[in-house]
């Protein structure tokens, strides 16, 4: 039996969406030659972040979800860790968006039950939007005044902080994966298409130059 009152203890979660999974299972299971293009990589991906971090992940489908007991230093330690995370991905063509709360948090072999990971599922689906992993406020104003200026984090006009996963990386690394990005546009509907007008518009704000494939929103 277990006692709740006990167990049911506080933790920074992130709940993070892989954006065009279906078409990943699609491609990988339908693929002739059997390869496991996609599966290969999120799982590697996923088993290489838990080793070097130490942070609990645990995917099903298109849903990653980490977890570190709540605590200053694991708050700001989990910032690094999505910021990696989010740019692997993406460096293998994989985009993804989420965000990160706090509040009560259980979670033993197959069995979760956590408050805060329905508040960052709600902040994911409702408010995340585009390409991007944002913080809840509530969590954000936990650790302030002192973790106000933690690197790693930036703050867009809608009034969200996101993880800066674009400081301190390759510039021209991005520059080409997102040129890739745009020669595909043409396939996508407008909605998946605005997520990475986003990204080129991340991307012109970090590095403070213009994206010459980048069309201006108003001719």
């Amino acid at each position: 039996m277990i006692n709740s009152s006990c167990d049911l203890d506080y933790a920074v979660v992130a709940f993070v969406d892989i954006l065009g999974f279906s078409d990943m299972v699609r491609s990988d299971c339908e693929n002739k030659n059997g390869s496991l293009k996609f599966f290969e990589i999120l799982k590697n991906i996923n088993l290489e972040t838990k080793e070097i971090t130490g942070c609990s992940i645990t995917q099903f489908s298109d849903s990653v979800i980490f977890s570190l007991p709540l605590e200053e230093e694991n708050y700001v330690k989990m910032i690094p860790i999505l910021s990696e995370y989010q740019y692997k991905l993406l460096c293998n063509s994989i985009i993804c968006r989420g965000a990160m709360a706090y509040g009560k948090h259980y979670t033993e072999n197959d069995f979760m039950f956590s408050q805060a990971l329905i508040e960052a599922y709600q902040l994911e689906c409702m408010e995340a939007k585009y390409p991007r992993i944002i913080i809840s406020p509530n969590l954000k104003n936990l650790f302030e005044p002192k973790c106000e200026h933690i690197p790693g984090v930036i703050k867009e006009k809608d009034g969200y902080y996101f993880i800066n996963y674009f400081v301190r990386k390759e510039k021209e690394k991005l520059r080409e994966i997102l040129q890739s990005y745009n020669l595909s546009l043409p396939r996508y509907t407008l909605r998946v298409r605005e997520k990475y007008y986003w990204l080129f518009e991340y991307w012109e704000y970090t590095f403070n130059e213009k994206l010459p494939f980048n069309q201006q929103r108003f001719l």
